[in-house]
């Protein structure tokens, strides 16, 4: 019963933020950040950059509030928002890393087997070596409790590859972190 209140009182806050209240989509920042910063920290592996990515995710949710056509699918639409931002950081992440990494290629590094065997063990550290697209399905799946068909809208993904993600997410986790 809660869960339908909790809806239904984001649907009545995006029709009060569509009609300019500012009051409102205030609100809806509040209630909502913590699930998003929680979901982009998952999503990045890193909860440093999650902050930013909350806010450039209610920027753009800020600027494109009018066209949302359903407040029921306001859960949906802002994790699809905060996934692009997340996919944006991510690459921003990957061309750093291609520099530092071609850098560190050129000198030795020591092998540090007890860190290694730390991170098999580390849920966290196994979610981070998941592509993106198993990450972030994994995400919204286990983490946020969504289903198959809003993950689909989410990421813009049909239903049948958010299915193949989340068994392959599953099958590379249970791989790294065994059965249990």
């Amino acid at each position: 019963m809660r869960r339908g209140l909790d809806q239904a009182l984001d649907e009545y806050l995006v029709l009060l933020a569509q009609d300019g209240s500012r009051e409102a989509f205030e609100r809806l920042a509040s209630r909502w950040s913590p699930r998003l910063r929680a979901f982009a920290a998952r999503s990045l592996g890193t909860t440093e950059v999650a902050h930013d990515v909350v806010q450039d995710t209610w920027e753009g949710a800020l600027r494109s509030l009018a066209r949302l056509e359903d407040p029921a699918r306001f859960g949906a639409w802002i994790y699809g928002i905060a996934a692009r931002k997340c996919a944006d950081a991510l690459r921003g992440k990957y061309r750093r890393q291609r520099v530092v990494g071609a850098v560190q290629a050129a000198l030795p590094a020591p092998a540090d087997s007890e860190s290694d065997s730390n991170a098999r063990l580390d849920v966290a550290a196994a979610l981070k070596r998941l592509p993106n697209e198993q990450r972030v399905a994994v995400s919204l799946y286990f983490g946020e409790g969504l289903g198959i068909d809003d993950i689909a809208a989410i990421t813009g993904a049909p239903a049948g590859t958010v299915k193949s993600r989340l068994f392959a997410a599953r099958k590379a986790l249970r791989e790294t972190l065994g059965e249990e």
